[in-house]
């Protein structure tokens, strides 16, 4: 009986063992395949993160329109000839040189001088300078105009006219003014003809507003002083403007158109003189339609009537 039971505990403990290693192996066994299976699972989830596109969605890629960056565009430096002058430059027309016999300047409006206002004229061309109804395209211009006492009474009207022209210079041209009186000559341009600038033409119209009428009449003094006017280059004006209401000759000017043909040959062969003569009388009207026919240049005549 002992025997038994003794027999009987053994095989229970034999047993216990056996179901102990078996619970060990299994677990063990367990333990391995979580690891395995861990191991695998991480290669995989980084294979699903990877995108998959549709056959349809490649299409639209593949025909969609490339996208182009904007090209860089290097600007050309403008030049300094560009800078002064933006708009386009017309040619200017041919005037005929045939003009009306009279004109008219009740109707004068003061211009103003200001340097605001004459840089708008630097900008738009104009067709020609003009002088009481006698035009050029020349752009080398010298004005001589009379301030003598006999012409106190329109003095004033003929310096507006002046100081509209000066201003329709434009920039690429030049000018040069002489009056003449008092015995002597006023003028503004320091012995060179001078660009139209805008401060030069704003000093030219202050220059003239100082000019007064007195003294006696000496053109051919204002004349030979014009003909020997020249640019900083040594050329002479292209045209010049001489407006008198008449000359005071004695005997020793007797000629004076002869006089003034033969300076003009001689020193500015290619120069032309316009006359302007305010209600000149017989003789005064003659010797202005001879200097500016012999010069190739133009006359105006201004009548008391008109004026």
């Amino acid at each position: 009986m002992v025997h038994g039971i003794c027999r009987t505990a053994r095989y229970g403990s034999v047993t216990f063992w056996a179901w102990s290693v078996s619970i060990v192996i299994h677990l063990v066994v367990l333990l391995v395949f979580g690891v395995i299976k861990f191991s695998q699972s991480g290669p995989q989830q980084l294979q699903n993160v990877i995108p998959t596109a549709s056959v349809t969605q490649i299409k639209k890629i593949i025909e969609a329109a490339p996208v182009v960056s904007k090209p860089k565009i290097k600007q050309k430096a403008e030049s300094n000839f560009a800078k002064a002058i933006k708009p386009t430059v017309l040619p200017a027309p041919i005037f005929e040189t045939e003009k009306p016999q009279a004109g008219k300047i009740g109707d004068l409006t003061k211009p103003t001088c200001s340097v605001a206002d004459s840089s708008v004229s630097e900008q738009v061309l104009s067709p020609g300078t003009e002088f009481f109804g006698s035009y050029t395209d020349r752009r080398k211009v010298c004005f001589v105009v009379d301030c003598s006492g006999s012409m106190k009474g329109v003095l004033e009207q003929v310096k507006n006219r002046l100081k509209n022209s000066i201003q329709s210079l434009q920039a690429d041209q030049y000018f040069y003014i002489i009056f003449f009186g008092s015995d002597r000559l006023f003028e503004f341009g320091n012995e060179r003809l001078i660009r139209a600038s805008v401060m030069a033409k704003s000093d030219a119209c202050d220059f003239i507003d100082r000019i007064r009428a007195s003294g006696q009449t000496n053109a051919m003094v204002a004349l030979e002083r014009a003909i020997q006017i020249r640019d900083s280059s040594g050329i002479s004006p292209a045209v010049i403007y001489f407006l008198t209401d008449g000359f005071e000759l004695t005997n020793q000017n007797n000629g004076f158109a002869w006089r003034i043909t033969n300076l003009l040959n001689r020193y500015a062969p290619e120069t032309k003189i316009n006359t302007i003569g305010f209600w000149p009388d017989r003789n005064d009207r003659m010797m202005l339609q001879t200097i500016a026919r012999q010069s190739g240049g133009e006359f105006v005549i201004i009548n008391q009537e008109s004026y």
